[in-house]
């Protein structure tokens, strides 16, 4: 089989869907298919790709083309739309792929205005339809034209959760599977609290919740910064930046909390599960969610979890059972919440096993790959039912 994917960002960079595709294409590439990636050559300073400029290489049996872009707002984007479009007819003119595979926006308009003849398959992360996507009202509305066309031109729309599937039909997709994001179990696993802690600089007796965030308003950082001011000694790690860490750190600093809360900024992947493994509980109370691959990374770890009733926070903690779930935007529940975990250990214990459990039976690589596996094979069969 021939494919190609699409994203607007691809390894270096960190994040849910650039892990996804980079697993899924792997996958994929290590069981004989050809697998190009078409994404953009960012000429902005990033933190994941300084100084990375190879527009051609393979990386894992995945040919990976990076098309540069404009530096210049809003320009960017568009310029790297445009020339992945013209890279993808470009590549396909030599190779002739069976499947165009476009992962979130904006690529998915990519492969919508591609596609030709092409299956074409969109994976939709959250921060491409409804109410996850962060921009204002002029930005929101010239994209939603393009959305619109885009999940009509699909031939099968992939969501990460129910909520995402949810509102893709609403906006006219035809056909929608939802497979979930996945983890790595050797990496994401329960460790040795107390050795972590002597190693990282904590006491061993002392209560800590972590949370891993990118620091904007949808994530609620704000709520759980209130809620833990609630609870005297109790210590908060929150990693990750983002727009918000200056407000959030006023925010502190005006809740007498310098000496509790710690913003510890952007940390390398392979060592956010040392500082997981330190954690009483983990906690990230968002406002809306397309999956949250951090509570999957959390419970992977063996580590009680609280999350918001919201979008797909809800496919992964059945509250009471695996984690506990809260109303969004609400300290004193939130409050409540953190206090039940760290004050009753049989509650806390099964929730966190139960947790474990259910990323081993639902939410490992292997597990997410071989159902991506039957999402291509059912896209194909389409294919073939329509050439008879």
């Amino acid at each position: 089989m021939k494919i190609l994917m699409q994203q607007g960002a691809y390894f270096p960079w960190i994040g849910g869907a650039e892990i996804f595709m980079q697993r899924l294409a792997e996958h994929l590439a290590s069981k004989g298919n050809q697998v190009d990636v078409v994404t953009g050559l960012w000429s902005k300073p990033d933190i994941y790709t300084e100084n990375w400029d190879k527009e051609f290489e393979v990386i894992n049996g995945v040919n990976v083309h990076r098309v540069k872009t404009l530096n210049l707002r809003y320009a960017d984007v568009i310029s790297c739309m445009l020339r992945m479009v013209a890279k993808t007819i470009e590549l396909d003119k030599v190779h002739h792929y069976e499947v165009i595979h476009s992962h979130i926006f904006p690529a998915m308009v990519c492969g919508a205005m591609a596609k030709r003849e092409k299956k074409l398959l969109v994976t939709l992360q959250g921060g491409d339809i409804g109410d996850y996507k962060e921009s204002n009202v002029v930005i929101r509305t010239l994209e939603l034209p393009f959305i619109f066309w885009s999940l009509r031109k699909a031939d099968i729309i992939h969501a990460v959760s129910t909520h995402i599937a949810g509102a893709a039909r609403k906006l006219g997709a035809r056909e929608v599977v939802v497979v979930p994001n996945g983890v790595d179990t050797q990496l994401f696993r329960p460790q040795d609290k107390l050795r972590l802690r002597r190693k990282l600089g904590y006491k061993p007796n002392e209560k800590i919740i972590v949370s891993s965030s990118r620091l904007t308003p949808k994530n609620g950082l704000d709520y759980l910064i209130k809620a833990v001011a609630k609870i005297p000694e109790l210590k908060l790690i929150i990693i990750g930046d983002g727009e918000q860490r200056q407000s959030l750190q006023s925010l502190i600093n005006r809740l007498r909390l310098k000496n509790r809360a710690f913003l510890l900024g952007y940390l390398a992947h392979d060592k956010l599960p040392e500082y997981l493994n330190i954690a009483d509980a983990f906690c990230r109370p968002s406002i809306n969610e397309g999956f949250g691959i951090s509570f999957i990374e959390a419970m992977a770890c063996k580590i009680p979890t609280i999350g918001t009733s919201v979008g797909g926070i809800t496919d992964i903690i059945v509250d009471g059972k695996n984690g506990l779930l809260v109303p969004p935007e609400n300290v004193g529940e939130l409050a409540g919440a953190i206090k039940k975990v760290l004050n009753d250990k049989n509650f806390s214990d099964h929730i966190a096993e139960e947790g474990y459990k259910a990323v081993m039976e639902k939410f490992t690589w292997e597990a997410v790959l071989g159902q991506m596996e039957r999402v291509y094979e059912r896209l194909l069969g389409q294919h073939r039912r329509q050439g008879e």
